[in-house]
C-alpha cells in the first residue's frame, strides 16, 4: 500500500508540473482550495472519492500513480505480492493487473467498511461490472433508474457515464471484485 501521507506530495508535484494553481485545481475538482492545501501539506487525508476527483482534474488516475507498469507481456500470471493499492478510512482498492498494452480491462479488489456514512455519487468514463465476494448487503443506486440490493455472489453492471453509488448497508466489511472496460489508465 502507498503511504497516505505521500499523496499530498504527489498531488502538489503533478499540479506544479502542469502549471495549475491551487485555486484553479480546486475549481476543476470542485474542492475548496483550503481543503486541497491541507491535503498537499499532509494535514488532511482525502477519501478515495475526493482523491479520484483531484486526479481526474489533473488528467491522471489511481493506476497512473499507484500501479506498476510491467514490460513482461508474455506472462499471464500476476503475483499478489506485486499488486499495488490505495486506501482511506472506508475503502481499499488493490489493482490486480499491471498496466500493460496487451491488457484490455482494469480489475480491482475492493474492501468497503461497514459504515453509517452514505457513499458519494460517482460517474466513470468506463463500463463497470463486479461481483460481491463477501459481506453486505450492499445497495447499488443508479440515478434515474432505481436501486438494488446486492448480496454475496450477486453481480452488477453500470454503463459508462451513469451517475451511481454503492453503499455497504451491512454490519461487516464487504469485499468485491470490480472490472472496468476500457481501462481507466
Amino acid at each position: 500500500m502507498i503511504d497516505p501521507r505521500a499523496i499530498g506530495r504527489i498531488i502538489r508535484q503533478i499540479r506544479s508540473e502542469k502549471g495549475i494553481g491551487l485555486r484553479e485545481l480546486g475549481r476543476m475538482a470542485n474542492i475548496s482550495a483550503a481543503s486541497l492545501g491541507a491535503i498537499e501539506k499532509g494535514a488532511s487525508s482525502p477519501t478515495l472519492f475526493t482523491l479520484s476527483k483531484i486526479l481526474k482534474a489533473l488528467e491522471t488516475d489511481f493506476l497512473e500513480l499507484f500501479a506498476e507498469a510491467s514490460g513482461k507481456e508474455s506472462s499471464p500470471v500476476f503475483s499478489a505480492h506485486d499488486s499495488r493499492g490505495v486506501s482511506d478510512d472506508f475503502r481499499e482498492y488493490i489493482f490486480l493487473l499491471p498496466r500493460r498494452n496487451d491488457i484490455k480491462f482494469e480489475m480491482v479488489h475492493e474492501h468497503i467498511a461497514a459504515t453509517e456514512r452514505t457513499s458519494e455519487w460517482d460517474v466513470h468514463d468506463a463500463d463497470m461490472g463486479g461481483v460481491v465476494l463477501s459481506g453486505g448487503p450492499r445497495v447499488l443506486e443508479i440515478e434515474g433508474m432505481g436501486e438494488w440490493t446486492l448480496r454475496q455472489g450477486d453481480s452488477f453492471y453500470v454503463k459508462a457515464g451513469r451517475k451511481h453509488r454503492l453503499v455497504n448497508k451491512g454490519k461487516k466489511a464487504m469485499t468485491l471484485i470490480t472490472v472496468y472496460y476500457p481501462p481507466r489508465f
